[in-house]
């Protein structure tokens, strides 16, 4: 039971974070994208994704993330 209610925690808090990213990505074109690189654009780029990657990467390891392209199995550890 403990386990499950960790899960539901996880989930519950990816799904705010996605969220927020959908929220916010509009402006982030804006302010981000489309203005010159600088040291702190690349700081924002690695910590807003990083986070992502992250999570694909936990999937993949953990064999929770299978992704086919037509018959062909891309991503997985089976």
């Amino acid at each position: 039971m403990i386990r499950f209610v960790q899960f539901c925690i996880q989930y519950a808090s990816l799904a705010v974070l996605y969220y927020d990213y959908l929220l916010t990505f509009p402006m982030e074109v804006k302010y981000m994208w489309q203005s010159r690189w600088r040291i702190s654009t690349l700081l924002y780029v690695f910590c807003r994704y990083g986070l992502v990657a992250n999570v694909i990467y936990l999937l993949t390891i953990t064999d929770k993330l299978h992704i086919r392209v037509g018959r062909f199995k891309v991503i997985s550890n089976s």
